[in-house]
């Protein structure tokens, strides 16, 4: 099968991008598939020439992603694997134009993409189908803001520990966790730098775990003890920053509970093909969802190919069954 590998792009995820879309083009490669390895922001003719993309490259990223998949050369492929993380790459822009112009490709349309993007829009769908989140304010800062006033409205639903992030980032980019009311207005000033949308949750103390969704079957709990304590950009991405417990040591009846929570938030957000959730799990045992993840990275630490092994299917047979839903969609 011929298949184009989108990866790198343009968003503040560029560089794992990238460590997803080589680890994805070789397991590929190594299944027999004739792969297009495509940095989104390199003209077709300069990919075969190892040059580094330059500031004028990325300033114009996302229009030469349409020129890309206008190609010929592109144009003559099977399946689009789509390795590009946030920004256009996960809420739903990129997904729209693979489906205008005809595209087979991987995970959630354009639709699920832009709703699991959106933090607020899927706290309320949560909260709607019964699923716990963590307390949480919204801020639109379009307009610019006021730290102070941010900070009284924060105070006057609730106190720290708070956890303080973009609304529409992905790999914990921008967030902090903030212990004192000292630290709240640089938290906010360090989410404005990504997206004026400003979402503040009551942090909830427990483990951190994930569970990943391929097709209609919830994978086994993964759970992650970062070195920081909170599993931050460097404790996702750098080998030895993290732990990883898989199958995670969580009494059946809870794992059973959570996947089935995980399931049903799954159709809600309209997503399909495979995905996975982040959630928070306190000593006494309840479960609060965070966020959902439309394009999970596929690196050497990533947590989806960590839950499926669990079951049997390494990293290769997980590649093919992402692409088996993609084109049955």
């Amino acid at each position: 099968m011929k298949i184009a590998v989108l990866m790198g792009g343009v968003s503040s995820e560029r560089e794992v991008s990238l460590s997803s879309g080589h680890n994805i083009v070789a397991a590929l490669r190594e299944n027999g598939h004739e792969v297009l390895a495509l940095d989104t922001v390199l003209p077709i003719q300069q990919l075969s020439q190892n040059i580094q993309p330059t500031g004028d490259h990325l300033k114009k990223g996302e229009e030469n992603l349409i020129r890309l998949l206008s190609d010929e050369t592109v144009r003559a492929v099977d399946f689009v694997f789509n390795a590009l993380h946030g920004g256009s790459g996960e809420n739903g822009a990129v997904q729209s134009v693979l489906e205008i112009m005809g595209y087979k490709y991987n995970g959630s349309d354009h639709e699920g993409c832009a709703i699991a993007m959106d933090k607020i829009v899927s706290k309320m769908i949560f909260e709607r189908n019964g699923i716990k989140t963590p307390e949480w304010i919204f801020f639109d800062l379009k307009i610019g803001y006021n730290p102070v006033a941010i900070q009284e409205k924060i105070l006057r639903k609730m106190e720290p520990p708070l956890v303080i992030k973009p609304a529409h980032e992905g790999s914990t980019v921008g967030l902090s966790i903030v212990k004192d009311v000292a630290e709240i207005q640089p938290a906010i000033a360090t989410a404005f730098k990504y997206n004026k949308a400003l979402l503040v949750e009551r942090y909830i103390p427990g483990r951190e775990i994930t569970v990943a969704i391929l097709g209609e079957m919830a994978l086994p709990l993964v759970e992650i003890r970062p070195k920081h304590g909170i599993y931050d950009y460097e404790c996702k991405y750098t080998s030895g920053m993290s732990e990883y417990i898989v199958p995670a040591l969580v009494d059946e009846k809870i794992v059973k509970q959570i996947q089935e929570q995980a399931l049903v938030a799954f159709k809600a957000l309209r997503c399909s093909g495979y995905g996975r959730f982040d959630l928070r799990l306190t000593e006494e045992g309840e479960a609060f969802f965070l966020e959902f993840n439309t394009l999970p990275g596929m690196t050497a630490t990533s947590l989806v190919p960590k839950a499926a092994k669990a079951i049997g299917m390494n990293f290769n047979a997980l590649l093919e069954k992402i692409i088996e839903i993609g084109r049955n969609r």
